[in-house]
């Protein structure tokens, strides 16, 4: 039995605590803060009372108890729990699920004990101490996001199980996890009890995240999680549900038998029609905002180089369909006929075909693609139902032909302005990479995803990677 271990610097477990107490603190600020104000916004600085059960009181005592439930609410919902239990840091539901048990109590309280209270006072407190707790997270979010990127609160994991998945699992916890050991265990000698193994690496490491990544028997697992209680690290178990299907996997208990759901993929007609009217309207919008930039970008390609202003070619859309995309021409005229000639110099994998320093695009054309404006006359495709403004990107007919099984489930769904692939690195991936997470959006997508990747989109073309 093997153990590899990749040293990094301790630091003190305290990190933790002091996360969870600062945005306890942070919490209780925001909800004084929302119910004094809505004491002041209702009753200004007069001293009002109200009546509850026939006993008189302030509405001072009243924003008092109601900030002490709240918090104890939260607490019970896990509102503080500390950093590593979360991916991207304090989550938005204990804030949102405390201020519904708030307002049912609140219910219960006036209809039981035949309070009257104001009923500005709690429209202005419960809706204003919701947003200060979700803003508090948003914030802590985004300072933790902000340390990470050099090197803090990263989350330190132990890696349990083959080579071949810890390395697979490594590589995707990347961002977030920060793999310190790996045991390799022998498939004969899954039985092994590693208990006291890992409590010494678990506490030597100042480890978060114990992750299994093999299939134990029972006894095995059970015995470490027994093991391993009261180390201060939390245990993911990997299960081996496809990638594609993993967002839509859900854990049910049973009795006692674990059961992991995987709904089949939404593909029904409202959606699709939700999707259709976003993309005519966004279309729509972004031809206004676009039309200028396009006539610049027209006159600089007619003084950069001879030659048609458009380029139209012939592309595969949904369930095989051709039609014509619309670019702005970035390349000089009869620049598809010398393809033959650049073969030896092609940088892309599978069937694409990409040079990195292509000698057929023009000075201005280069600037068009770095920037991705030569795509923007693809937003009259979209608006004609043609291509939509997120979805795999449109293959050239020669690059379907050689597509396998899996690369065509790509075309059961309109092609996209802008994509996953195109966020996550263009030209730079390789083919299988960009084919993954093609396939990913086609199993899984939605409007709320639709928008995040066209907020990515944007920073991808101002700090663009992996054009060319």
């Amino acid at each position: 039995m093997a153990i590899s271990l990749t040293r990094t610097e301790r630091r003190p477990v305290a990190k933790k605590e002091r996360t969870a107490f600062t945005l306890a603190l942070a919490d209780v600020i925001a909800l004084v803060l929302a119910v004094s104000a809505a004491q002041l916004l209702r009753f200004g600085e007069g001293a009002n009372g109200v009546t509850v059960g026939g006993f008189h009181t302030t509405y001072t005592v009243v924003s008092t108890v109601l900030v002490v439930t709240w918090l104890i609410s939260l607490i019970g919902f896990g509102g503080w729990v500390p950093w590593p239990k979360h991916l991207h840091g304090p989550s938005y539901m204990p804030p949102i699920r405390s201020t519904v048990l708030v307002v049912a109590l609140l219910a219960a309280i006036a209809l039981t004990f035949e309070a009257d209270l104001s009923r500005v006072y709690l429209a202005w407190a419960l809706p204003l101490g919701l947003s200060g707790l979700l803003i508090t997270r948003f914030v802590c979010r985004i300072w933790i996001s902000a340390h990470r990127t050099r090197g803090r609160y990263i989350r330190r994991a132990l890696v349990v199980g083959t080579p071949e998945r810890a390395r697979e699992l490594a590589a995707l916890f990347a961002d977030s996890l920060s793999p310190i050991a790996v045991k390799v265990v022998a498939t004969a000698s899954a039985e092994t009890a590693i208990g006291p193994e890992m409590l010494r690496l678990i506490e030597e490491h100042d480890v978060d995240v114990i992750v299994l990544t093999e299939e134990r028997a029972e006894a095995n697992v059970r015995q470490l999680l027994w093991d391993v209680e009261g180390a201060g690290a939390v245990v993911w178990l990997s299960v081996d549900v496809p990638e594609l299907a993993a967002p839509r996997a859900e854990f049910h208990p049973i009795e006692r038998l674990p059961i992991i759901e995987v709904a089949p993929a939404d593909r029904s007609i409202t959606k699709r029609r939700g999707k259709r009217a976003f993309d005519i309207v966004f279309s729509f919008l972004g031809l206004l905002v676009a039309l200028p930039l396009i006539l610049v970008s027209a006159v600089l390609i007619k003084l950069d180089s001879p030659g048609p202003v458009f380029f139209q070619q012939v592309r595969i859309g949904r369930d095989g369909k051709e039609f014509g995309i619309h670019k702005l021409r970035t390349m000089r005229p009869g620049a598809e006929r010398e393809v033959a000639e650049l073969q030896h110099r092609n940088e892309g994998s599978g069937p694409l075909f990409k040079i990195k320093d292509d000698p057929r695009v023009t000075r201005v054309g280069r600037f068009l693609r770095r920037t991705s404006i030569d795509e923007f006359p693809q937003l009259w495709n979209v608006f004609r139902g043609e291509m939509s403004l997120v979805g795999p990107r449109p293959p050239l007919p020669k690059e379907v032909e050689k597509y396998d099984r899996a690369s065509l489930r790509r075309l059961i769904v309109k092609p996209g302005m802008t994509g996953l692939w195109q966020v996550n690195g263009r030209s730079d991936l390789t083919w299988e990479q960009g084919v993954r997470l093609d396939l990913f959006y086609v199993e899984n997508w939605s409007l709320g995803g639709d928008l995040q990747i066209l907020f990515q989109t944007v920073a991808v073309m101002v700090r663009p990677n992996g054009a060319y």
